[in-house]
């Protein structure tokens, strides 16, 4: 299958809002994603340094996210990274569990809810095709509004799931009514506590089952001093003790009976 990857930093310079470390994560995402076989012929970089190839303005993130998926078919392995601010909206929906819709928040903060993530990144996967993302950034928790989450050693089904074929699996910065701190160091460099703790942790050791991957990138954030909770959300509700977490091997098949949104209940806006 193919290798394709997309990555977005924003330090959002000049603002009140302004970052330090979000180009250099992508900087370093990219090195660890070479060394790991994708191509940087086959990767869309925005960053808002005008050094990559375009503006992570809303319009580009998006068309983007469509790049990355389109034609995506069996054996393919897609990678997504977000390092920048992200936020919170009311849901009039009735859907999220918290009654906030999790956002990314692009150069031209015009704001993309998880909702149009789900429905441009993850929604349109087959079967067979693989999604792995890291999102830096506030708020993070289900910010690709996956159905199921990894808590006290085991899934949760949201109560209203989303509900997708392709393996999709994100790991969040923080939890979704937590902050993500920038201000990490590494080799010299300032970036997303998120990022370098995900690096270090995947470099650490290979072939590492899920639950030794996720200790050492929570201890990884605990000996930096970041008191921010990562988490792990997914499409599948897969045996994370006996697999190995890779980038590039090991797509999980749809187990989901139903497709689509499920609206078990109406939770009342906040």
């Amino acid at each position: 299958g193919r290798k394709k990857a997309l990555l977005i930093g924003i330090n959002y310079a000049g603002t009140r809002n302004a970052l330090r470390g979000c180009i250099n994560d992508v900087e370093n995402m990219q090195q660890l994603l070479r060394k790991e076989g994708f191509r940087r012929e086959e990767m869309v970089i925005l960053t808002d340094d005008g050094r990559g190839d375009a503006m992570p303005t809303r319009n580009e993130i998006l068309r983007a996210c469509q790049w990355l998926v389109a034609g995506a078919g069996l054996g393919d392995v897609l990678f997504f990274h977000f390092s920048g601010h992200g936020s919170q909206q009311r849901d009039d929906s009735g859907m999220e569990s918290d009654g906030y819709n999790e956002t990314i928040v692009p150069c031209d903060m015009q704001q993309i809810v998880d909702d149009e993530l789900w429905n441009n990144l993850v929604f349109p996967l087959p079967s067979g095709v693989r999604l792995t993302a890291v999102m830096d950034c506030c708020h993070s928790g289900t910010g690709l509004d996956l159905p199921f989450t990894w808590k006290h050693n085991r899934w949760l089904e949201d109560e209203n799931p989303s509900h997708s074929c392709g393996d999709v699996q994100l790991f969040s910065g923080c939890q979704d009514d937590q902050t993500s701190s920038d201000g990490d160091v590494e080799k010299f460099k300032i970036g997303g506590a998120m990022t370098n703790a995900f690096i270090r942790a995947y470099n650490a050791q290979p072939f590492q089952t899920y639950p030794e991957f996720l200790s050492r990138l929570k201890s990884n954030l605990r000996s930096a001093g970041f008191g921010q909770v990562p988490q792990l959300s997914s499409s599948q509700a897969f045996d994370v003790n006996e697999k190995v977490f890779s980038l590039v091997e090991g797509i999980v098949p749809n187990t989901n009976v139903t497709i689509g949104r499920l609206q078990r209940r109406k939770i009342r806006p906040k």
